[in-house]
């Protein structure tokens, strides 16, 4: 057989096998999160990438998010992180997600509601050094009845 042929067959087998090893669809982890949240923070991820890479930021962190006093909580920490696996998770991203000298910080207050049965999160992306808010994003999130208080 023809040396070149061989290697168009080879390359092109090849393809196919890393084509459908990246459209597998992997089951989605288990962060405590409900997966309508985890769907919602992904897209507020993708949203915040494309806002940072229209304004060619190469540096970003993600604080842990508070109450709205500025007070820690168990699930303003979870929704935080989970939002900083999105952003790294973004296929086209132009920035890295860092510890140490940042040209943005992502900020987040977590408010839930009297009821109980919803919150609001308040996201904004801050230029780091000159307190400009490069954008921001406020949601209500509906909890679900296997989301513990």
């Amino acid at each position: 057989m023809n040396l070149p042929k061989v290697l168009f067959v080879v390359f092109f087998l090849s393809t196919f096998s890393v084509t459908a090893f990246c459209n597998e669809q992997l089951p989605e982890q288990d962060y405590g999160l409900p997966k309508e949240h985890v769907r919602k923070i992904k897209w507020i991820a993708r949203f915040i990438s494309g806002e940072l890479a229209g304004r060619n930021i190469k540096t970003v962190t993600v604080e842990d998010f508070t109450d709205f006093y500025g007070r820690p909580s168990s699930k303003a920490k979870e929704i935080s992180q989970e939002l900083e696996i999105q952003l790294k998770n973004m296929p086209d991203k132009k920035f890295l997600i860092v510890s140490d000298s940042p040209e943005a910080i992502i900020k987040g207050i977590f408010l839930p509601f009297k009821d109980g049965k919803k919150f609001k999160l308040d996201i904004s992306v801050v230029a780091s050094g000159r307190d400009r808010i490069i954008t921001s994003y406020t949601g209500i999130f509906k909890k679900p009845k296997t989301y513990k208080k």
